[in-house]
């Protein structure tokens, strides 16, 4: 009788192409031992063996504390701001919306990062692995090094494009100049994590993240309460309390990975193969204007917003809106980033079943988990809304909020751990396609529609925001039940 996998590969759901590469010359005389390439190979790869659940649970609970750990520092770094005033508190929060579009392009290297490693580790080829790590270090540092040109070179000039306010403009100026800096040691700390979640270790992104976070909420405090070690530094204390963060988190990062199984890949920075940096970027850019495009829709309906009666509130609302519905984004992405490294690592092994048991299995923890807490978020909006704000106008606003979008929040949870399989399968291309179709052909033509023609006001904003989620995960579920990106190379 056949197993599954050769069932499925009989069926035409297997893997096209599955046969070795050939490492480039640079890759196979530096390769590490064969003997540890043979320990490797005599016992599976962490995540394609032994109880499912188990290796879910054993990825997903460092990653939600780490997406945890991040969020608190963006709730210190508006905390700290708002006692430098209202003009540095908003110079803060735009300095850091234009460094997160760079980031994004850093991010999205992670993940062609993460489908690339998983599938090595997963077919037991360490040579492999240690060389995809090796050329992603690099290139996320040359990424890395031209981000921070263009943006030291262009965000004097987009920051008049979203504020008038000479306060504010000159601040975020002052932020910039410093937090730009950042972006080199973040991509460190972005691949390195990347590859990591790849062979299955989850703790050590944790400890790099909890490195960056305590440093950064440190000097945040030291440097704008406490007025050391210079007075003075104002909001450039805090963009300097991310950037030294970021530094300690890049050599913590580092010295992990020269102490684990991925050190060979410290000699395997250069040169870069262009046939690997094309297989990283074919996995990354479409991420990349997945998430630019969800980025780039909130100024359309930002857009929407302020012309529908009490803007400023309407404006508002989304904003303590987000914030609420954050404490859900958190474990979904958790358990996003969890299965994107078992579905890799399932690929690599041919273990094709265990590939789609992952994504449905995720999918339902995440449905039970997040279905509960939309309840809650429904029943209590109100009460949400009235903690968060003291405008009238604002809370009734937040409330039709939550409620209208926590009907949308269980489709979002299945969408995020389906989405998060395709990715470490490296399915890109149609995840891009889907996220492109439902923000700006179903979510924005809606919103206006509902909001304007119809008379709905916000209401019909947030009804379009619920109902683009909805379609697009009723495109992602038929993806992933297609079973085509099981036969997508990487």
């Amino acid at each position: 009788m056949k197993g599954a996998d050769e069932e499925l590969e009989s069926s035409g759901l297997a893997p096209a192409g599955t046969e070795e590469r050939e490492l480039p010359p640079a890759a196979t005389e530096k390769a590490v031992p064969e003997t540890a390439i043979a320990e490797v190979a005599l016992s599976e790869a962490p995540l394609v063996s032994g109880s499912l659940w188990k290796a879910i649970w054993v990825m997903s609970w460092p990653l939600l504390l780490t997406t945890l750990a991040g969020s608190i520092v963006g709730l210190v770094d508006v905390q700290v701001s708002g006692l430098l005033g209202a003009p540095a508190q908003a110079a803060v929060g735009l300095a850091e919306q234009l460094i997160f579009i760079f980031m994004i392009f850093l991010m999205s290297m992670g993940v062609g990062t993460t489908a690339i490693v998983s599938r090595a580790y997963g077919k037991k080829d360490l040579a492999e692995g240690d060389f995809a790590t090796g050329q992603s270090l690099m290139l996320s540092v040359v990424t890395g090094l031209v981000l921070l040109v263009v943006a030291l070179a262009a965000a004097h000039f987009a920051v008049p494009l979203f504020s008038k306010a000479p306060l504010v403009i000159s601040q975020c100026d002052l932020y910039l100049t410093v937090y730009s800096l950042y972006l080199v040691p973040f991509s460190l700390v972005c691949i390195s994590n990347a590859a990591f979640r790849a062979i299955g270790n989850a703790r050590v992104p944790l400890l790099v993240v909890c490195t960056e976070v305590i440093i950064n909420i440190a000097g945040d405090y030291l440097t704008v309460v406490y007025n050391w070690p210079v007075p003075g530094l104002g909001v450039r204390g805090i963009a300097l309390s991310a950037t030294v963060g970021a530094v300690a988190a890049a050599v913590v990062a580092l010295l992990c990975v020269q102490r684990s199984r991925l050190k060979g890949s410290l000699r395997q920075l250069w040169p870069l193969s262009l046939d690997l940096v094309r297989r990283i970027l074919d996995v990354g850019i479409p991420s990349a204007f997945q998430r630019l495009s969800w980025a780039l829709s909130v100024f359309g309906l930002f857009a929407i917003l302020s012309s529908v009666p009490n803007p400023t509130a309407a404006l508002a609302s989304w904003t303590v809106g987000m914030r609420v519905e954050s404490l859900l984004f958190m474990p979904q992405m958790a358990l996003s980033l969890a299965v994107s490294s078992i579905v890799g690592q399932s690929l690599g092994a041919k273990h094709i079943e265990r590939a789609f048991k992952a994504g449905w299995s995720v999918s339902q923890i995440a449905l039970c988990m997040i279905g509960t807490l939309s309840v809650g978020i429904f029943v209590f909006a109100r009460q949400l809304a009235s903690l968060m704000s003291h405008d009238a106008a604002t809370i009734e606003y937040t409330t039709t909020y939550l409620q209208i979008n926590a009907i949308g929040e269980p489709f979002l949870s299945v969408n995020s751990a389906l989405s998060g399989a395709l990715q470490g399968a490296g399915d890109t291309k149609i995840t891009m396609w889907i996220a492109l179709f439902s923000h700006w052909v179903v979510r924005l033509p809606l919103a206006w529609l509902l909001a304007d023609k119809f008379g709905m006001g916000v209401n019909g904003v947030w009804t379009a925001m619920a109902t683009s989620v909805v379609v697009s995960t009723a495109l992602i579920v038929i993806r992933f039940q297609s079973g085509a990106w099981v036969h997508k190379r990487v």
